[in-house]
């Protein structure tokens, strides 16, 4: 009988190791603070445990405090550092050779400038860079409208008073195409010359033209070209029948230029004083073999030997752009540019002030520039000019043209016609007012004798 009671117990406790309940006693003990006491022996009897899960790091506090300043672990030594000295101050002036600011290279100019580093790479790399050191130029110019109306008074308050029909000229003035490609030159010469700073149209040859105005007279139809500009001084022009002898300064010069575009022929056989200068001038130039210099030499000196021509010195002329003798127009627009055309020989008055002036178109100058007229007008407007001194600098001078005025034959001026057609010309411009002062031009070389007159071939 014991022994099937002992043998029940035992079956039972066999069957509870299929229940949750010796799991549970397991973890219990597992867990059981006193476990961590076992020895040895008893914990290699227990199933190991797996290894935690690996937690982040901490982040850092911020501290409050002040930073310390590190201090090495351990002693050591370091060698001592020695520094270049500090360079001098640099001077404020340059003491030794010639500065020259960028100003005073092209006077005019208004120099804004500004200096601009950006970082690069190594110097032995920005170096091969053309861009790592470079100057850019931007010019900023203002391109003038052409003066009209009243607007020409700011440049001589006077014209009022010195032409009586002032206001009904301008009533029907139009401004001429020529003053936009004159100034259309002007900016061409500009862009084409802009990386190389002297040479550049300064200020004062590029705002040296106020306007250009077609005039047509409403009473007489009279056409007038008016050039309203400053004034350069012309030193130009040979005439071996008038002044058969020239300074040897002129003779050696490189610049003088012995012709004009209006001419004629000689009319007596005394050669020309810049004949001979050309002539060894020409010979210099074929044993160099400069062949460019050969053919001018060539032109010039059949000029010479042939014709006669106007003298700065002597003659009152002026000097018109070429722009306006430009004939690329076609059909309406070059018969209307026709009326106004000067031709070398055209009577003009030039008025400075409240005085005018006689003289005729001599010659055809620089396509972008105006404002020019010979040594003799210059120094009877002004009696300071000089080939070095402008007689007018400002804006004030009105330059009026008479185009196909000119007379029939080209000859040496005759003083006492130049004036009196002038003088009518202006008449069928409406007159002078009463405060006009006209100047009246005398010729200052005499006639060639009759006896030295050569017949006409």
């Amino acid at each position: 009988m014991f022994s099937v009671g002992l043998l029940a117990i035992a079956g039972v406790g066999a069957g509870s190791l299929y229940t949750p309940y010796p799991a549970q006693l397991v973890k219990a003990l597992r867990d059981d603070p006193a476990q961590e006491t076992t020895t040895h022996n008893e914990q290699t009897a227990t199933v190991p445990e797996p290894p935690p899960p690996p937690q982040p790091e901490p982040l850092p506090v911020q501290s409050t405090m002040a930073p310390q300043p590190w201090q090495p672990s351990t002693s050591f030594t370091m060698a001592e550092i020695h520094l270049p000295p500090f360079p001098p101050a640099l001077p404020e002036r340059v003491e030794i050779g010639k500065f020259e600011h960028i100003n005073e290279m092209e006077r005019g100019i208004n120099i804004n400038s500004h200096v601009n580093f950006t970082p690069g790479t190594t110097a032995t790399e920005d170096r091969k860079l053309k861009r790592a050191y470079q100057v850019k130029v931007s010019l900023e110019l203002l391109t003038p409208h052409a003066a009209q109306g009243d607007e020409l008074l700011k440049a001589n308050p006077e014209l009022k008073k010195v032409l009586s029909a002032f206001d009904a000229l301008m009533a029907q003035a139009k401004v001429s195409p020529w003053f936009h490609k004159l100034y259309l030159h002007k900016q061409n010469r500009i862009r084409h010359n802009a990386c190389t700073l002297s040479r550049l149209l300064d200020r004062h040859n590029y705002y040296d033209t106020d306007t250009i105005l077609e005039i047509s007279a409403p009473n007489t139809d009279r056409k007038a070209l008016w050039i309203q500009a400053d004034m350069d001084v012309v030193s130009d022009g040979s005439d071996g029948d008038r002044l058969p002898d020239m300074p040897k300064k002129i003779k050696d010069s490189e610049y003088y230029q012995p012709s004009t575009s209006y001419k004629w022929r000689k009319r007596t056989k005394t050669p020309n004083p810049l004949l001979a200068s050309w002539q060894e001038r020409l010979k210099k130039y074929k044993e160099a073999k400069n062949q460019e210099g050969i053919k001018r030499a060539e032109r010039i000196i059949g000029d010479l030997k042939i014709f006669s021509f106007l003298l700065a010195e002597y003659d009152p002329f002026i000097v018109v752009p070429l722009t306006v003798n430009d004939k690329g127009a076609t059909g309406k627009e070059e018969e209307h540019l026709k009326q106004y055309r000067p031709t070398a020989g055209d009577y003009a008055v030039v008025i400075v002030g409240n005085k005018v002036y006689p003289a005729i178109v001599g010659d055809f100058g620089p396509k972008f520039k105006t404002g020019e007229a010979s040594l003799r007008l210059c120094k009877t407007i002004n009696s300071k000019a000089n080939v070095n001194s402008r007689p007018v600098s400002h804006l004030g001078v009105s330059y009026i043209i008479f185009p196909g005025s000119k007379e029939e034959e080209n000859g040496p001026i005759d003083y006492e016609r130049l004036n009196k057609r002038c003088r009518e010309l202006l008449e069928e411009m409406g007159g002078l007012g009463p405060d006009a002062e006209f100047v009246e031009m005398q010729d200052l070389l005499p006639q060639p004798k009759p006896e030295e007159t050569e017949k006409k071939k």
